[in-house]
């Protein structure tokens, strides 16, 4: 089977969870004997075409309709909410010869991936964005905010194009990530073929790891003891309450950020937090890590705790991540977090919002009650390697890609 993947942007240098699923989609659809490539915009990427590890990686200019708009909107658009017209992705997809079109993001590109599948007579499949059917409120302001008393000209191109807008209603299949938005197409898509697919994890790659250490390799001091939250600096991460936990530990205690930021205000803001708090000599960002970085699983290794304070999470790969390296994880319980996470368990809860003691008293816990830490890390291990290995997902949505396609011949 010959799969199209096609994302809204594919940058080494800027990484996040649907870049890291499709990346290992395509990976292990390739070592299975299913032939893929990666399509997206040249958004944060330099390079037009490459090939990475047998995958070929398209990717095409793009604008975003909206006059005028300077560097620093489009960057800002770039990085989260922009729906851009892309030149010549149709007519890419409908030159190649694939058995599935498999689109994760929605708006024009996914009307131009549509439209390509219908005229290659194969199925159009559909990822939803986390949390597709509750964006909050502050979400939606960001994400429109750089094209305020700009002049809109896309419905005209639209228009033109002829892109209609209802990805859902003309998808022939829906992979959901979270549970909400599985039930929310389940109850207004009754008719659609849905799965509730979760996202994979490299286990050898963040368990195998015996490199260098992570404290001399970013100049931490050899005596302090680790926390680690890797995830995009943005406020749906919730990362401004971390320097709290971290004053409430005091020594030797140690916080490191690993993530780009998709929110540059709410960085600035972050380090502003930890300047006034007088902890920058105890905080460590990096903001630029590649995928294939033996500084990320070097990382999980030297921390003591894994940290996800967010506020809004569809699923949590990085939790995955964590889990792997037998790194113990305290999360917040919302969103997909609930479902992966088994209190007590697998890992711990802890509020997402003003209790910062609560996640100081679990990260004391487990330092001090080895018992408990190993019993924690060895479930979370053992759930890793029986659900969400890639290969396991993978076949899983191998499965799913043929009874679409046995759905769309019957039609």
């Amino acid at each position: 089977m010959r799969t199209a993947q096609i994302i809204r942007r594919f940058a080494f240098s800027e990484w996040g969870g649907t870049e890291s699923v499709v990346w290992n989609t395509a990976r292990t659809l390739q070592e299975k004997g299913n032939p893929s490539e990666i399509f997206a915009t040249r958004a944060l990427s330099q390079v037009q075409d490459e090939v990475r590890s047998a995958i070929r990686i398209h990717r095409f200019h793009y604008r975003y309709p909206f006059f005028p708009l300077s560097k620093e909107k489009i960057r800002t658009l770039d990085k989260k909410g922009g729906n851009p017209v892309v030149s010549g992705l149709r007519s890419a997809l409908r030159k190649g010869e694939f058995d599935i079109l498999h689109c994760y993001t929605d708006g024009r590109m996914a009307a131009d991936v549509r439209a390509a599948a219908k005229r290659l007579h194969v199925p159009f499949v559909v990822t939803l964005p986390g949390g597709y059917f509750d964006v909050p409120p502050m979400e939606i302001q960001q994400m429109t905010k750089p094209m305020k008393g700009m002049l809109p000209y896309g419905d005209i191109l639209d228009g033109l194009f002829g892109r209609r807008a209802d990805t859902l209603k003309l998808a022939n299949g829906i992979v959901c990530i979270g549970e909400n938005d599985f039930r929310s197409v389940k109850e207004q898509f009754p008719d659609k073929t849905a799965i509730r697919l979760p996202n994979g994890v490299n286990y050898e790659y963040f368990h195998e790891y015996s490199g260098s250490d992570f404290r001399k390799q970013v100049g931490i001091r050899p005596d302090r003891k680790i926390l680690l939250c890797v995830s995009r600096i943005d406020y749906r991460k919730n990362q401004l309450m971390l320097p709290e936990v971290l004053a409430l530990l005091g020594e030797p205690w140690h916080l490191v950020f690993i993530g780009a930021p998709t929110a540059e205000w709410y960085m600035d803001k972050l380090r502003e937090k930890i300047r006034l708090m007088n902890l920058t000599d105890r905080v460590t960002m990096i903001n630029s890590v590649q995928p294939d970085s033996s500084l990320l699983p070097a990382a999980y290794h030297a921390a003591s705790a894994f940290l996800l304070p967010s506020i809004q999470e569809p699923f949590g790969i990085v939790a995955l991540e964590a889990w792997s390296a037998g790194t113990p994880v305290i999360a917040s319980p919302v969103d997909g977090l609930k479902t992966l996470i088994r209190d007590g368990e697998t890992g711990f809860f802890a509020p997402a919002e003003g209790a910062p003691h609560e996640w100081a008293d679990l990260v004391r816990k487990l330092d001090t009650d080895a018992d408990l830490r190993g019993r924690i890390t060895d479930a979370a291990d053992a759930e890793v390697r029986e659900h969400y290995v890639w290969g396991i997902v993978t076949d899983q949505l191998l499965d799913f890609y043929q009874e679409v396609q046995r759905i769309c011949r019957r039609r």
